[in-house]
């Protein structure tokens, strides 16, 4: 074989005819391969350890996505493979009034004539782990105990260095017409101890936001005038941590629309970062801190409600027949709108310029409408859909119909869609799958990225009767509570 080899560049090869290319001898290795043979091993050891890493780095990311997307309020405990029955339900732990975002803890209201217990329960077991008497002396009705019809309880869940704390008040009616006392209890909601007894004064509002018990309380003077002092505290300890003043306004909760008559109420609502106090055509916005954002009030005769994104929508008394609200973006821009906040029953909080609307009323089909949370601008528009939709990873989730639809909350593209056979009742997730149940009793797991079905159970099957349809589907401190039209239920996981 004769052959030519430049310096710089490599020449063609020319081959004597005369000789024949040697031939490798059978059931040995290539040449080439031979030679290189340690070469190529440990590139493909290389290329698997990259493989396995790059794969550990992913169960990391998605082990760390998992474990936060279990503290956001809603989302189930990871379901078993196949769902099943966990344990069957008795109303015996009360209404369910608190729950813990992790499902360690639940707290249930449990009524009775001229009362109501707190009660804390093991959410797996039912076991009821302590029970605290509401006392509700101090917001009796004018006839006393022999007139109380009602009692409501509200609780939120607050957090601290020590742990969380349950902060719960009693709505009880009918109430004077000057306004009720409200009774208010701070609860350790792992043992039931009682932290602080208080009693809000009449017409005084609360809510909690972070660390915060946040109260509202009127001052009028003789000229039909109110000013609202707002005072954040420690609700264990009653430590101030600040305190605001609204400005003198006239006080108005009746406004005549033709031949009707339209009252309000004051409201004090918060959320992470905000509250927002309303009152007589006023709205007025704090930072979870105390510092003022300024009077929001788009008009002198309406009420105002917070919306993701940082932004809040106004609607005036006079648009119950034509919708005629007003969304007021996180830098202060107003856009009209026909909708108001849509309720999610998960939002972990992605998407963060994204605000979500809905037309629902609470019955029936409704319209979802995402819109930029700074420009108001709308986004896309989805008609035909039921409940209350999820947001998780970017992605929003909502029944439509027969099917689940998961769009993309940016842009309202479908990522995909599922047939699931029967209009939803219930649409949940437990970070992993979109969990759905028809009014068949049927469940199915959906995977959240692909929409396949990964699991389908009868949420009734464990049951030792019939228990008819299903009547009302919800979460219950990150497990899946089923109750069926006869009174019964189960707990799902």
């Amino acid at each position: 074989m004769a052959a030519t080899v430049a310096r710089a560049h490599l020449a063609p090869v020319e081959l004597d005819d005369e000789q024949e290319a040697p031939v490798e001898p059978a059931g040995r290795r290539p040449t080439w391969l031979r030679q290189h043979a340690g070469r190529v091993a440990g590139a493909g050891a290389a290329v698997l350890l990259g493989l396995v890493g790059l794969q550990v780095v992913l169960d990391a990311h998605e082990r760390d996505r998992l474990e936060y997307l279990a503290d956001v309020p809603g989302v189930l405990s990871p379901l078993q493979d196949a769902p099943g029955a966990l344990r069957t339900w008795t109303p015996s732990a009360g209404s369910l009034v608190a729950e813990d975002a992790a499902g360690h803890w639940a707290i249930g209201a449990r009524y009775h004539l001229g009362g109501v217990d707190l009660r804390g329960t093991d959410p797996d077991t039912g076991d009821v782990l302590w029970s605290v008497p509401f006392s509700l002396e101090n917001a009796q009705p004018p006839g006393g105990r022999q007139e109380f019809p009602s009692v409501w309880v509200r609780c939120t869940t607050t957090t601290s260095g020590h742990g969380p704390r349950a902060v719960c008040a009693a709505d009880v009616s009918p109430a004077p017409s000057a306004g009720a006392v409200t009774p208010l209890l701070v609860l350790d909601p792992e043992t039931g101890s009682i932290l602080a007894d208080l009693s809000l004064e009449r017409g005084s509002l609360w809510t909690a936001t972070g660390a915060h018990l946040v109260v509202a309380a009127p001052q009028r003077d003789d000229a039909g005038g109110v000013r609202w002092t707002l005072t954040a505290t420690d609700p264990a300890t009653g430590d101030v941590q600040w305190r605001r003043r609204t400005p003198l306004v006239p006080e108005v909760h009746a406004v005549r629309l033709g031949d009707r008559v339209v009252r309000s109420e004051a409201d004090l609502t918060s959320d992470d970062d905000r509250v927002l106090l309303t009152d007589s055509g006023h709205a007025w916005l704090f930072g979870a801190d105390g510092e003022p954002r300024g009077d929001v009030t788009v008009e002198t005769d309406g009420w105002a409600e917070l919306a993701r994104a940082g932004t809040l929508v106004w609607a005036p008394w006079q648009a119950f027949a034509v919708p005629a609200g007003v969304l007021v973006t996180r830098d202060g821009t107003r856009t009209a709108v026909g909708e108001r906040p849509a309720r999610l029953a998960v939002d972990d909080g992605s998407a963060d310029d994204v605000v979500l609307l809905s037309d629902d009323e609470g019955a029936g089909e409704a319209t979802l409408v995402g819109r930029d949370a700074t420009s108001g601008e709308e986004l896309w528009r989805l008609g035909g859909t039921s409940g209350e939709p999820l947001l998780v990873d970017g992605v929003v989730h909502v029944a439509q119909g027969r099917d689940v639809r998961a769009v993309d909350a940016r842009t309202g593209g479908t990522r995909w869609l599922a047939h699931v056979g029967a209009p939803p009742v219930y649409l949940g997730t437990d970070g992993s799958l979109v969990v759905v149940v028809t009014a068949d009793r049927t469940l199915r797991g959906l995977g959240r990225a692909d929409g396949r079905l990964a699991s389908v159970a009868d949420v009734a099957r464990h049951l030792a009767r019939d228990p008819g349809g299903v009547d009302q589907v919800s979460e219950y401190a990150g497990r899946l509570l089923v109750r069926f039209r006869d009174g019964s239920g189960v707990l799902v996981g």
